[in-house]
């Protein structure tokens, strides 16, 4: 397949995934059995997820998944964040649906799935990238609402996640533009409009990613590298794949071993910093030369 076709088919798996996940979810029900079971699904689709399904509550903007054996579950009127990623031979689809039990924000939800539209038709080759937050930024305004400031879009590779260009959610001064055959995700998150709009660091959300491959002298950890870099090369992994995977009673001291190693690092649940609640929506979209597609549909 080309990249192209990678990318859609890719899009393709994300979508039903996603669907099938939003469907899933319900109040008491454990994340852990949302995140196995979306994850699941994508696998049982030919393809791989790029990412842990993340599964974020209320104040929590991204980055929660669960640890193997999690206790945690869906919360009564909670406003739940259902962010996931698929790979094709490497080329990445991102996704996210907000699914809401709070009948307070309904609003907010609707504004953030149209506010996400709206953002997306400005995406065509050549075209800037801070198109993007000047339609996210607008528009939350005139409806009510702020975006979280220091919560991006990314330009997305083969193998990586955030591929250095970043496509803002508000009036950032930027030169860089859309290039033909490349792939973005667009994601804004909406707070409303009297909190403060960016996100702080949260405790670990059991989410992994390899950074560092040189050579180790402790044969468990060089062995480690090399199971972790055959698995997911440099996308980020979850504490569940590795146990899953790897094996044996210590795979938890390992994965602690690493981080002090700087082997491995960690991504913090990212948390509104005024414990205000925020809802998302993203989509993966293609830019090619004549059309934008948006592969995520």
């Amino acid at each position: 397949m080309t990249p192209k076709e990678s990318y859609v088919k890719a899009g393709q798996i994300a979508s039903e995934a996603l669907r099938y996940g939003a469907d899933m979810v319900a109040e008491n029900m454990l994340v852990e059995d949302i995140c196995e079971k979306v994850e699941e699904r994508i696998i049982s689709r030919s393809g791989f997820p790029a990412f842990p399904c993340n599964v974020s509550q209320n104040s929590e903007a991204a980055h929660y998944s669960a640890s193997p054996g999690d206790v945690r579950r869906i919360e009564r009127n909670a406003i739940v964040k259902v962010d996931i990623g698929v790979h094709v031979d490497g080329y990445i689809a991102d996704t996210a649906v907000t699914v809401n039990f709070n009948p307070s924000l309904g609003d907010m939800v609707s504004a953030n799935r149209a506010i996400l539209s709206d953002a997306l038709k400005t995406i065509r080759r050549e075209a800037v990238v801070g198109s993007v937050g000047e339609v996210v930024e607008a528009e939350a305004g005139r409806r009510g609402y702020r975006p979280i400031s220091n919560l991006a879009g990314h330009q997305l590779d083969q193998y990586v996640l955030h591929a250095g260009i970043s496509i803002p959610n508000d009036r950032e001064r930027t030169e860089a533009s859309f290039k033909v055959d490349t792939a973005y995700a667009v994601e804004p998150f909406l707070v409303s409009k009297s909190a403060k709009g960016w996100v702080v660091n949260g405790p670990p959300g059991n989410i992994y990613r390899l950074v560092n491959r040189k050579r180790n002298k402790d044969k468990s950890v060089a062995d480690a590298i090399e199971f972790t870099w055959n698995s997911y090369k440099g996308l980020p992994f979850s504490s569940r794949w590795f146990a899953k995977a790897y094996g044996g009673p210590s795979t938890a001291s390992l994965l602690q071993s690493m981080l002090k190693q700087r082997i491995l690092m960690t991504y913090p649940v990212l948390t509104t910093a005024d414990e205000a609640l925020v809802s998302q929506f993203e989509h993966t979209v293609f830019v090619g030369e004549n059309e934008t597609t948006i592969t995520t549909l």
